[in-house]
């Protein structure tokens, strides 16, 4: 990215647990002047929950209720036709996401007033909606392989829809995958080879080359797999599992030297150690992350250079007030530690 940010920026991951769109935009705006981000908001309705929200379009996609399932087989094949016409024509407003399935992101780009040095959007990730969205009988759409391969360009498309959307308030946009389900890969529940999951994240990286592309995974994974990827801003819970990160010194080394940033998920979710901090606390906790860093072998100042602070994941679990704790910590802390190491870092 240019120059024009501070250090250690501020910024979301995703959801917020408003039912307002206004008041959820009004509080990112306020909360994040310098990377706004758009809030998803799942507690508003379910059509706004971070797979349906991404689903529309999707062929063989079918709602049941409260439910969402893709339709293997036949049921894919039927609209497959029809969607590769759709995107071999790369018009991305024919991916557009609804305004009932994102009443964040449509508040956000009706209210925010641009430039901004950077603005965030998100996208729920390949491996994550593949693995956990199925068929009817319950099989993953991620091991059928068309249908991984129209998920994984229906993505791409939405997400290149969104940065075309969010370029509009800034030349920097951020546009991450949100990946929960990476924290499963490699286990003895899940049989994904390594170059399947790094060959999806990439498509959709390659495919964002105006963008600064990232993956955010808030528990503990294989970051040797993720690092490998072309992924150029992580998103982790550093409150909770930034010591498995130090697990792999030379991969963030290399990840840092040619321009990768990191997202520290420094600011707790839970009530309880929202209630607890302070920017102060905080901050005494970074140092001491940096401190972690150093003794791996990874400078301070490459760190300084890469480092935003975000919450650790997203804030719609949490009650309103707790999560508006949660914004003034992160921007707390992005201005205590500013002040400390500068002005612009990038």
């Amino acid at each position: 990215m240019t120059g024009g940010l501070p250090a250690f920026p501020a910024t979301g991951v995703g959801s917020l647990p408003h039912t307002d769109p206004v008041e959820a935009v009004r509080l990112v705006l306020a909360g994040f002047s310098a990377v706004p981000f758009w809030p998803q908001l799942p507690r508003k309705s379910f059509l706004e929950s971070m797979y349906v929200q991404y689903a529309s379009g999707l062929p063989g996609a079918v709602i049941a209720g409260e439910k969402l399932f893709v339709e293997g087989g036949e049921g894919v094949m039927a609209e497959a036709e029809a969607f590769y016409e759709r995107f071999l024509s790369e018009d991305t407003d024919a991916f557009a996401i609804p305004r009932e399935r994102a009443s964040g992101l449509h508040g956000f780009l009706d209210a925010a007033v641009g430039p901004y040095p950077a603005v965030k959007g998100q996208v729920t990730g390949p491996v994550s909606f593949g693995l956990m969205v199925t068929d009817r009988e319950k099989k993953p759409v991620f091991y059928d392989p068309v249908g991984r391969d129209i998920l994984v360009k229906h993505l791409l498309r939405v997400a290149q829809w969104q940065v075309a959307r969010l370029s509009r308030l800034s030349p920097e946009v951020i546009l991450v995958l949100d990946e929960p389900y990476l924290a499963s890969v490699g286990s003895a529940i899940l049989s994904l080879g390594r170059d399947e999951v790094v060959g999806c994240l990439n498509e959709i990286i390659d495919g964002l080359p105006g963008a600064l592309c990232g993956i955010h995974c808030c528990a503990n994974t294989d970051w040797g797999l993720v690092l490998s990827s072309r992924v150029g801003y992580l998103s982790f819970d550093a409150y909770g599992y930034a010591d498995s990160l130090l697990l792999y010194p030379e991969e963030v080394r290399a990840y840092l030297d040619r321009g990768g940033k990191l997202a520290f998920g420094i600011v707790p979710t839970s009530s309880e150690a929202i209630r607890n901090e302070t920017p102060e606390t905080l901050a005494e906790r970074m140092e001491s992350l940096l401190g972690k860093f150093e003794s791996r072998g990874i400078p301070r100042e490459c760190v300084i250079r890469a480092a935003f602070v975000t919450p650790a994941c997203g804030l719609g679990t949490l009650s309103e007030s707790d999560s508006e704790r949660a914004v003034l910590l992160a921007g707390g802390l992005s201005a205590l530690l500013g002040r400390r190491y500068g002005g612009a870092a990038r």
